[in-house]
């Protein structure tokens, strides 16, 4: 009873570069209560092949299947589960080796909690760390700051009740993790541990390419509470935060498409505006950095 079961749920795809050291962070826990499952979802690289290689030493699951996208492969993944506990991966990312154990600790002490979260750190495609993220963070009910975009969950950083992870439905989106945490916080007090317990990956590329595709998700999984009170004080707040991600390398059309909106809105005594409006005078080379 104190010392339950976690599964730890890595979906795989074309990381030959990263994967086996994040499994192998997975396999220095120093919480040894867990399962590791993983399913490659039709990776097109080298990754099936190390991943076989590390299941053999280490006697975890895994199983290799044809493309069929995050969603539906992290549904698989979580029908081999059998943790009372769900903890959530990429095969790009790390935990630090008292991740599962911090945070399995502080809901085991803090009942009133279904789901923590702590910080994570950004490393570089050599596992060096190149930024510490800290935001406003907040425990409690949170889904408010959450739907404002106030501060970020990352669910790499996350441990939840397998039990309630099981509840929410999620669409097929190219944002994951906001449409599941937003679900979450709106029914469920969440808990926050103030310690950087994993190690988010970011990979050398163009910060654009696939940019549009996340404001479109956004907006859509935004748009799903319309109802909410707060919902107007939201959409000016994430209009804001479109406009400087495209002020980055996309000015043009963050100055046609967001910043009529954001002016007309009255922001101009906003400081969260002109953070944004900022990145207009930045050359783009320096946002050259993608997950």
């Amino acid at each position: 009873m104190n010392n339950p079961l976690v599964s730890i749920l890595l979906p795989s795809y074309n990381h030959e570069k990263f994967i086996e050291e994040a499994i192998l962070s997975i396999m220095n826990q120093t919480y040894k209560n867990i399962e590791l499952i993983v399913i490659d979802d039709g990776s097109s690289d080298n990754s099936p092949e190390i991943i076989e290689k590390l299941q053999k030493e280490y006697d975890f699951f895994y199983e290799k299947q044809s493309n069929q996208g995050l969603i539906k492969t992290l549904e698989k993944l979580l029908l081999k589960a059998n943790g009372e506990y769900i903890s959530l991966f990429s095969s790009d990312d790390v935990y630090t080796d008292t991740k599962i154990e911090k945070l399995i600790e502080y809901l085991l002490k803090n009942k009133e909690y279904d789901l923590v979260y702590s910080k994570i750190k950004i490393i570089d495609q050599n596992s060096n760390c190149i930024k510490e993220v800290s935001e406003n963070y907040k425990k409690g009910f949170i889904f408010n700051d959450l739907l404002c975009g106030n501060f970020f969950i990352n669910g790499l950083g996350v441990l939840i009740k397998t039990d309630i992870y099981i509840k929410y439905k999620r669409k097929d989106s190219y944002i994951d993790d906001l449409q599941l945490w937003l679900q979450v916080a709106k029914d469920h007090n969440i808990g926050f541990v103030d310690e950087y317990l994993t190690y988010y990956r970011i990979h050398n590329n163009h910060l654009s390419s696939n940019l549009f595709k996340m404001q479109r998700s956004e907006f859509e999984i935004l748009s799903r509470y319309k109802n909410e009170n707060i919902y107007f004080t939201a959409l000016n707040n994430w209009n804001i935060r479109w406009f400087g991600s495209f002020a980055r390398c996309d000015k043009m059309y963050a100055i046609k498409e967001f910043l009529p909106k954001i002016i007309k809105l009255g922001n101009l005594f906003n400081k969260k505006f002109y953070k944004s409006f900022f990145k207009l005078f930045v050359p783009c080379f320096v946002f050259k950095r993608k997950k």
